[in-house]
């Protein structure tokens, strides 16, 4: 190779060298990118957070709902139940729960018409979850209505009529 060849080569592959890497203007367009679709996406994300754990009590109340009517066959009379988050579950059902954002309370009597039970989010999650009230009844001649309503907002209150399987606050979780 002649010197004047070797010297442009070396020349051309420098300038390529030079040129390489992004300007601040590129970077800053590619950051604000993030940022908008960063926003646009953590509102619906938190959204679904939510909802998985209001899962937790829909799950948990629907059990409890089957294991009532299941006692009640069994013993003629709806059983005891109770659930704080974080331990297993107590009382007479057949079931074994351990909640992590609900407390659940239920009756404290026996009864053979009918059995509320209810699921507040605890202390760490009230503004976040809804609550949670789920209801079952037989009736004298052998109905057997079951119900689970759910707060309107995670500070609202929530309550299921027992003998008429309606919510007196709230709506019902189809």
């Amino acid at each position: 190779m002649n010197s004047t060849f070797k010297f442009k080569l070396l020349q051309t592959l420098n300038k390529k060298n030079g040129n390489k890497g992004f300007t601040l203007i590129e970077l800053l367009v590619v950051v604000i990118i993030i940022g908008v679709l960063a926003a646009i996406a953590l509102p619906n994300l938190l959204g679904q957070i939510a909802k998985g754990r209001q899962a937790e009590a829909r799950t948990h109340l629907g059990t409890v709902n089957r294991a009532q009517q299941a006692y009640r066959l069994e013993q003629g009379n709806f059983g005891l139940f109770t659930a704080a988050a974080g331990s297993v579950s107590t009382g007479d059902l057949p079931v074994s729960i351990e909640p992590q954002y609900y407390n659940y309370t239920g009756p404290t009597a026996t009864s053979t018409t009918s059995a509320l039970t209810n699921a507040s989010a605890i202390g760490a999650f009230n503004d976040d979850i809804r609550d949670y009230s789920a209801a079952v009844s037989q009736d004298n001649a052998g109905v057997v209505r079951t119900i689970i309503c759910e707060a309107a907002n995670p500070t609202a209150g929530v309550a299921a009529a027992i003998t008429a399987a309606t919510c007196t606050t709230g709506t019902r979780v189809r």
